[in-house]
């Protein structure tokens, strides 16, 4: 990630939050979920670790909010922040190869690791994703729906 991304970032998140611009918007009581042109949900979850892997914790009322975007839009991205290094996104089906949201056992993690200049790697609690998710995947991936 380069600074400029890191610095942009910290500025264009007081606008959203400030909910007068509704291109995208807060979508629930919490900073992590947001909506984008009132049709896509976004899940974001960011790790301050320097270098890989990155470890993300998924608590039931985390999983409680992602399942209602997923009720009320049919489809969310789960984004992971990995510090400067990049963004991770998966898309639902890829969520849930890897976390199974209906087990009730808590909590719930995801880890993402990647070698100097290769994809991202991911796995989780349930299971491993088969394919590797670039850096640069996102955001184009929103605007394919996955």
């Amino acid at each position: 990630m380069q600074n400029f991304e890191f610095f942009h970032g910290a500025a264009v998140i007081k606008i959203i939050h400030s909910n007068d611009f509704k291109m995208v918007e807060t979508f629930s009581k919490s900073n992590s979920a947001y909506l984008i042109d009132g049709k896509t949900g976004l899940f974001i979850k960011y790790s301050q670790k320097r270098m890989s892997p990155w470890v993300f914790t998924f608590e039931e009322e985390h999983v409680a909010e992602i399942l209602e975007i997923v009720g009320l839009l049919g489809n969310v991205f789960l984004v992971f922040v990995c510090n400067d290094d990049g963004i991770c996104c998966l898309n639902w089906k890829e969520f849930t190869d890897i976390i199974s949201v209906y087990n009730t056992n808590y909590p719930k993690w995801l880890k993402v690791y990647r070698k100097k200049n290769e994809k991202y790697s991911v796995c989780g609690v349930d299971g491993i994703l088969k394919h590797k998710i670039g850096n640069s995947d996102f955001p184009n991936k929103l605007k394919n729906n996955g």
